[in-house]
């Protein structure tokens, strides 16, 4: 057996408002929490035992909508009309490989293990070949981290490359070859599919289809949906629908396992139609701040009883991975858009950051929470840094002050990934080396092309 013990530490095992343990430890067994309590903990035999003084203990964080594989494109597009954006962005699958695909995907796991993310939610859309997707796959298991990979199609669109465009036939072939490649020797490691971005890019045929294939295997959705004003009036000048989940609704994509990611243009219908359908949003504020796209009616889905977890999104629209900054801007960006300074809570910020992203992914029974029968994903926090102390409100400052370089420590089912900021799994500057030349290599054929 491998038995963990992190001691001597404040746990915010986000199972309830107001529940702390001041001084307590957490112990994990083969990756399975056992024990959480105040007080010394009890010696084991053979245990790694982990001094934790000065730091709060919290479920690792859930990025819940990303694309790994962008960290090769900080700010190499910017200041542009969304459309315009994601047809540079779209064009990358003309020379993409997958060298590029692993080794930016493993860069950007670094980034989001540095920062105290343990469960990272891949949205996989740039399809050139079915390499890419492997090679990213292999990335995110091989980091240690927990991933969540969303397989997702395009059949249609004039700014889509032909060469990511599929049949619904070939892509779940595709999709039916990944899962079968892993052979659920992974438990870490869970799918989904859906449609990239309807309908921009995914025909009615495609959504049918969609939501068939994802029964059928019991796996979840994933979607961009209503990120931006352009995608909402394409969808009304072509479909005479309102808005987006208006048009997916007809297709039965919503439902208790499917994610949508932005949401930031939604009628209030909509907004009841998710929360009646059970169907969970990745807020992504920092990137729709950065592409203009506007501010998400987080507020109003909180209180229809929507799901809302946070994603960075990709660094081609983040320049980042950090959700400590994303919590921060999520928590401001509703404060000033319905210019309430209360509307809403440090604490339902740091739920989205954690166990509510857990259960928007479907891992609500596996992570999120600090507690007996759940895996150890979890981080330690220095709090005893100049831009913290004095903590008069320890969620408020970890949703306000925390920084992703504040994260000491981090365990992803049970494995010790980083301790007193040293990656034990990782080399990080080889990681770094080699996303360097990909980023090197992929500017150099874009400019052939």
């Amino acid at each position: 057996m491998e038995t963990t013990t992190i001691t001597d530490c404040t746990i915010l095992p986000m199972t309830g408002r107001g529940a702390v343990i001041e001084s307590g430890y957490v112990t994990a067994v083969d990756g399975n929490i056992t024990a959480v309590d105040k007080g010394e903990a009890p010696a084991r035999e053979g245990e790694t035992r982990i001094d934790a003084r000065g730091k709060v203990l919290l479920p690792g964080l859930v990025n819940a909508h990303t694309h790994l594989y962008q960290v090769l494109l900080r700010a190499v597009w910017e200041d542009m009309p969304f459309l315009d954006w994601l047809e540079r962005i779209y064009g990358v699958a003309r020379v993409l490989n997958p060298e590029h695909a692993a080794a930016g995907a493993l860069l950007g796991c670094l980034e989001n293990l540095k920062g105290g993310v343990t469960t990272v939610c891949e949205h996989n859309f740039l399809n050139p070949g079915p390499e890419c997707a492997v090679a990213t796959v292999d990335a995110i298991t091989g980091s240690g981290l927990r991933g969540v990979f969303a397989r997702t199609v395009m059949d249609t669109g004039e700014i889509v490359p032909d060469c990511t465009k599929e049949t619904p036939e070939t892509a779940f072939g595709r999709i039916e070859d990944l899962m079968a490649r892993q052979g659920g020797g992974d438990p870490r490691l869970t799918f989904r599919t859906g449609p990239n971005t309807p309908p921009i890019n995914a025909s009615p045929d495609l959504l049918r289809e969609i939501r068939r294939f994802a029964d059928a295997l019991s796996i979840g959705i994933s979607a961009h949906v209503a990120e931006s004003a352009s995608v909402v009036e394409v969808t009304r000048r072509t479909l005479d629908r309102a808005g987006v989940v208006e048009h997916l609704k007809d297709f039965g994509i919503p439902g208790e396992d499917a994610i949508f990611a932005h949401s930031v243009h939604l009628s209030a219908d909509e907004i009841r139609h998710l929360a009646g359908t059970r169907t969970a949003v990745s807020h992504n504020p920092v990137s729709n701040m950065m592409l203009g796209d506007g501010i998400a009616p987080v507020v109003e889905m909180l209180e229809a009883g929507v799901r809302v977890g946070l994603g960075t999104d990709g660094a081609a629209s983040n320049h980042g991975q950090d959700l400590f900054e994303t919590m921060k801007a999520a928590s401001l960006l509703q404060k000033v858009k319905h210019q309430d300074a209360g509307v809403i809570d440090p604490y339902s910020v740091l739920c989205m950051g954690t166990v509510d992203g857990a259960h928007a992914l479907g891992l609500g029974s596996v992570c999120g929470t600090v507690e007996v029968g759940k895996r150890a994903d979890l981080i330690l926090v220095d709090v005893d840094k100049p831009h913290f102390q004095p903590v008069n409100d320890l969620v408020s400052q970890l949703v306000h002050c925390a920084k992703a370089t504040d994260v000491d420590t981090v365990v992803a089912d049970g494995k010790v990934l980083m301790r007193e900021r040293r990656c034990t799994l990782l080399d990080e500057e080889a990681v770094v080396r080699r996303a360097q030349a990909a980023r090197r290599d992929l500017m150099e054929r874009m400019s052939a092309a």
